[in-house]
């Protein structure tokens, strides 16, 4: 059985609109193995956002655990939650980088700030990293010289630099069509196999979302049970032997 890299159990999570309190997140568990794709879909402002943050150790829940690679980020302090974030986690996102520099020195950075690359080392291995997404035309680039999709490949770039073990994806690769979208999915494949590693992504559509081995559904606040009511079970689609019959054949999707 593989390792387990995530594990959320019993978050919740509100926030304050004026006298109101909007519950978010409502006793929500889920776990992400080694070499797995975990999905959650559901609506733009659903709450995926504010569960992947929570995943990644960006939010604190309101209740609940929060586990990642077996230590439980509620009770480490802020320093000891970067450290390990810095070590086994990378947050992929469509927002700007906010630094006006070239995408080269954008992933170069996010290596020299662990302060255990030379900036050398740590250009060789952004360049590495856009090389295998396929955006190396746009190291030299800034942000808002590109478009959507090479925004999209360039935060993969980001991501995969520091070899983490687990990928949290929000909501990058929704909206780019068919084509785009079976290209990100192959490469999302191409990162749960590196040792080690795992995926939690989000989708606002189930299309971009099956790629995933398991896919959750997402609603006013809750996973979506299954008839199976009674075993807790929420996961709503399981992909386990097509994602292997697609990883066999080459990684197609």
């Amino acid at each position: 059985m593989p390792a387990e890299l995530l594990a959320l159990s019993g978050v919740c999570k509100s926030y304050r609109r004026g006298d109101r309190s909007l519950r978010v997140l409502i006793d929500v568990r889920l776990s992400v193995r080694e070499r797995e794709i975990v999905a959650v879909v559901g609506g733009r402002d659903a709450g995926k956002t504010t569960l992947l943050q929570i995943a990644a150790g960006l939010l604190a829940p309101d209740r609940g655990e929060v586990r990642l690679a077996g230590v439980e980020l509620t009770r480490c302090s802020e320093r000891e939650r970067a450290g390990l974030l810095g070590r086994e986690l990378a947050w992929v996102h469509r927002e700007g980088v906010g630094l006006d520099c070239k995408m080269l020195d954008y992933i170069a950075l996010s290596l020299l700030t662990s302060g255990r690359r030379g900036r050398r080392e740590a250009e060789r291995l952004a360049m590495a990293a856009l090389q295998r997404v396929g955006a190396e035309d746009c190291a030299g680039l800034r942000w808002g010289d590109l478009s959507n999709w090479e925004r999209a490949l360039v935060g993969f770039a980001r991501g995969i630099a520091r070899a983490p073990r687990l990928l949290i994806v929000d909501d990058v690769i929704d909206g780019f069509g068919m084509g785009r979208t079976r290209q990100a999915g192959e490469l999302l494949l191409s990162f749960a196999e590196d040792p080690g590693c795992g995926v939690l992504m989000s989708a606002s559509d189930l299309e971009a979302a099956l790629v995933a081995e398991r896919v959750w559904c997402f609603e006013q606040g809750r996973l979506r049970l299954t008839s199976d009511e009674a075993s807790g079970d929420a996961e709503v689609i399981d992909l386990h032997d097509g994602a292997r019959r697609r990883r066999g054949a080459g990684g197609s999707v």
